[in-house]
């Protein structure tokens, strides 16, 4: 049981780094551009929540392909596709209702399952943090017209 706590802490650090680039990436994306792009902010706005999306995305399917990778190799599941479809059940937090694979340890769900809470409210922030960036510009210019 220790070493499953091990083991899982460590992935969902891992987890945690990786999101952590990909925020790294966000912040860096958005102040790059944020200062060229200043009369469409609009535009800005969109374009950067359609990119953060495909960069949350992509962040999710790298974590559960970590939980995923190391769910089968600790023999947790017979195939990748089990243990992918595994991670992904447990780390969206829907449950393992219709599989049984994760059965062989009584950790391994519930820490895929708190690093998935604790990333989708990371992602959450990020995407709040885009929107609090940048539509209060939008709403002033919008009032000043008025």
């Amino acid at each position: 049981m220790i070493l499953d706590f091990t083991i899982g802490s460590a992935v969902g650090m891992t987890v945690m780094f990786v999101h952590l680039l990909a925020t790294l990436t966000v912040y860096s994306l958005v102040h790059l551009i944020s200062h060229k792009i200043d009369e469409n902010r609009v535009l800005f706005l969109t374009l950067s929540l359609i990119t953060l999306y495909l960069i949350l995305f992509l962040c999710l399917c790298c974590s559960v392909l970590i939980w995923a990778t190391t769910y089968y190799h600790l023999g947790l599941t017979d195939n990748f596709g089990d243990a992918f479809y595994s991670a992904m059940l447990s780390y969206t937090t829907l449950g393992t209702g219709d599989l049984t694979q994760v059965a062989k340890t009584r950790l391994f769900g519930p820490i895929t399952g708190a690093s998935g809470i604790i990333m989708f409210g990371w992602s959450a922030a990020l995407l709040v943090y885009i929107i609090q960036l940048h539509l209060p510009v939008i709403l002033k210019k919008k009032w000043e017209k008025n």
